[in-house]
């Protein structure tokens, strides 16, 4: 009877534990910029907290454009890499044909 109890504790501080982690990821994901005041100092920092967030989001826009801009490139190596294969193989069978 206890066994079972103990282990119903474990089962229930794993899940409110795995909960809580989840919890605070998330609060620290969701940062928002709020004007708290109208104070200069506080729209100060209102204004900063704006310019890092647009940096933060251009930088990932830039990186993904990036991104795209490889794979690309890349597939287009491919393509000609998948062509100079077919030739050379052509070129064996032609030789091979020819002996």
């Amino acid at each position: 009877m206890t066994n079972t109890r103990l282990l119903e504790n474990k089962i229930y501080l794993c899940i409110f534990s795995f909960l809580f982690i989840i919890l605070k990821i998330n609060s620290t994901f969701s940062h928002e910029c709020i004007l708290k005041d109208t104070t200069p100092k506080e729209i100060s920092i209102y204004n900063s907290c704006l310019s890092q967030k647009n940096s933060k989001y251009n930088l990932d826009v830039k990186k993904f454009q990036e991104m795209e801009q490889k794979i690309i490139k890349l597939e287009n190596e491919n393509l000609l890499l998948k062509n100079k294969l077919l030739f050379f193989k052509k070129k064996i069978y032609d030789f091979l044909n020819n002996i």
